[in-house]
């Protein structure tokens, strides 16, 4: 039986995982797939790895409460989630300056920010937790 508790045996992304999700109308699915893998590139010429999803279902189950009723998705939008591994957090802080000094990473952006649902991306950078 699997231990929740035993940390050693977790996959080792990094040290800092930012997670991120973003609302985007369906009719924009494609538009935003297409400009996820441009980015794609530039995460991974700078280490970063970089996994998206998207979310199935919008249904409540039992006591749990669905991320869509969370992030505030209507039938017509998608919730997609990204998750980024960053080695450490001056990793973090050395892509996010190469990211602001990149123009076509900023073409990317303002690109993505047009089609995405306004004011709907929830994003936390979280610190891995090491066995004591």
């Amino acid at each position: 039986m699997n231990n929740p508790d035993n940390y050693e045996h977790q996959l080792d992304l990094g040290s800092i995982i930012q997670i991120v999700f973003i609302r985007v109308p369906k009719k924009n699915r494609d538009a935003l797939a297409k400009i996820g893998k441009e980015t794609d590139n530039f995460f991974r010429k700078h280490g970063v790895s970089k996994f998206v999803y998207r979310l199935n279902e919008k249904e409540n189950i039992t006591d749990f409460v669905n991320i869509s009723k969370i992030v505030s998705a209507n039938d017509d939008e998608d919730v997609n989630l990204e998750i980024l591994s960053y080695r450490d957090v001056k990793h973090v802080e050395d892509v996010m300056k190469a990211m602001q000094d990149d123009k076509r990473a900023n073409e990317l952006y303002m690109k993505s920010m047009k089609i995405i649902t306004p004011g709907s991306i929830v994003c936390g950078d979280f610190s891995q937790l090491k066995a004591s």
